[in-house]
Parts: C-alpha cells; structure tokens; sequence
C-alpha cells in the first residue's frame, strides 16, 4: 500500500496482498468502485516486449539477492552481486523512471540516449553473458554513489522520490535506498546539491563505476529517519503552498481582491487536517472542494 502525495491531493493505491481489514482502516467502506479506479503508480502493464521484459527480470532477480545482507551500521561494505549487474540495475530504474510519462523524472535527452544504448547492450537472458566491455566508451565517466538503510522499511514507511532539479548528481530516495547517479565524474567535486541533508552521508559512500565491484555506505535507521522525516517536512510545505494558491484564486472568483482572509484559510485547513473520512478519503480533491465549499458557503452567507 501506498501514498502519492502531489501539492494538489493524495491519492493512494494497495495491491493484492493487503488485508481487507486494512483496506477498511484507510478507506472505510470498500466498494466495488474503490477496487476498479485502484491504480497502483508507477506500475504499467505491456510496456516493454517480452524479450526486455525477460531480460530485466534477470538483473532485477539477481540484485534481490543483496537484501539478505545485514552489515554494520556506518560503515561501506561490498555488494553480493557482479558490480556491473548492479550498475546495469540501478540505471535501469533511472532510465524507466525517465521514458515513462508523468513519472516527474527525466534525464537530459542525451542521457537518456545513453542508457538506452548501454542497456540494449548489455543486458541478456543468461547472467553469465552480462560482462562489461572496458573499451566502451558509453561506460566511461558515469557511476553513481548509494546509500541504503538496511531493514529499515521493515517497520517504517519510506519514499520513492526525486526533486526534478537535481542532475548534479540525480538523487532518488528508493524505499531504504538514496542514490546518486553521476554522468561525469568531473560533478563529484562539483556545486553541492544536499539531497534533504544527506550530504554528510553522501560523501562517506564511494564512487562506484561499472567495471568494479559495488560499494554501499550502510545508514543507521537513525540517520535515516532524518532524510525520510526532510522529505516529509517538503511535501507538507509543498501542499501548504498549493492550498494557500488555490484558496486565494477561488477568493478573487468570487470578486474579491488580494488574498483570502488568513483566518478563514486556517479554519479550511484545520477541517481538513480533522476531517473524519478515512485516511484514504482526507486528502483528496474531492474532500478538499467539500470543506472548502462549506466553509466559503458559511462566510459568503455573513
């Protein structure tokens, strides 16, 4: 299960292994309409042809397999898997997440360009056939740095987000993972971009490249509430902002001028904030323009 927050509304989506007495918990009733809109994101059937399909499935199977590792805390340790498997991994995400619309990621064209190159050659049905070949020039000057939070999503709610504005390297924050995807190595010592105070931390990881083996900073699951607790305090931020936009416009709609009284607009956000739908229902558009309107009605009538 889980939430997309965007400024205007969040949504959600559950898949099929939740319980119904947690459905019921988030969304209340649970109707037939509730189940037929679900729409887990991200999540795209027929993509890619069955060949690709195939063949990511091999890199995605073999990774999995670097879960089972429990390494000390604070400390970089080694990958379970051929480096370049794992290379060929993490710019697989990079790249879906990049040709995929609305995702609210995207490489620079030439980037993108690249990976599609490096992937279309190196990925393979049979993992002993994926080697690098150290004379391509496709794999030289990139690689990427990675923090992970082992367990840590055991028990805690993570994220799956990136800021648009962060090529430098990109940074995405994947479940317990941070990582940091570098096109030239030359941005290493480059203009800091602190992915939500992870910049400490970023610099304690190595520099991985394709043809060595891979390294991986292990973060305490202190630290790393830290990060997860930064994205939270944006996107609270973020929504706040949107609402405060919105309830200004519908203010000058109804022929006023400037902004809508910082009273009224704190009383609609409390309603929301203490709204008795399901978590699911609360933050949604349509229960949004429902307080809203009520609230507008009772002002506008005085």
């Amino acid at each position: 299960m889980g939430f997309v927050i965007t400024p205007k509304q969040t949504t959600s989506y559950f898949g099929r292994a939740v319980l119904p007495e947690k459905l019921e918990e988030v969304y209340g009733e649970v109707t037939d309409e509730l189940i037929e809109k679900n729409n887990i994101d991200g999540v795209v059937d027929n993509y890619f042809c069955t060949s690709c399909e195939s063949n990511l499935s091999v890199i995605e199977s073999e990774y999995a397999n670097t879960l089972n590792q429990n390494p000390e805390f604070d400390q970089v340790y080694e990958g379970s898997t051929s480096g370049f498997v794992a290379f060929l991994f993490w710019t697989s995400i990079i790249w879906r997440l990049s040709i995929q619309d609305y995702s609210g990621f995207k490489l620079k064209v030439k980037e993108e360009k690249r990976l599609n190159r490096i992937l279309k050659k190196y990925l393979k049905n049979n993992l002993t056939e994926i080697k690098p070949n150290p004379l391509d020039s496709d794999l030289n000057d990139i690689g990427y740095k990675l923090l992970r939070s082992p367990h840590y999503s055991d028990k805690n709610w993570t994220w799956l987000h990136w800021r648009p504005n962060y090529e430098r390297p990109y940074s995405i924050m994947i479940d317990e993972y941070v990582l940091f995807l570098y096109f030239k190595t030359s941005h290493l010592k480059g203009m800091v971009m602190d992915f939500y105070s992870s910049e400490n931390l970023k610099n304690k990881a190595e520099f991985n490249i394709p043809t060595e083996n891979e390294s991986i900073f292990s973060v305490s699951h202190k630290e790393y509430s830290l990060i997860v607790e930064n994205i939270k305090n944006y996107g609270v931020k973020a929504v706040d902002k949107e609402l405060d936009t919105n309830l200004d416009k519908i203010h000058q709609r109804l022929g006023k001028k400037g902004q809508m009284n910082a009273q009224l607009k704190a009383e609609i956000k409390k309603k929301i904030a203490d709204s008795k739908v399901a978590l699911g229902q609360k933050f949604t558009i349509k229960n949004q323009a429902e307080i809203i309107n009520e609230a507008m009605s009772k002002y506008i009538n005085t």
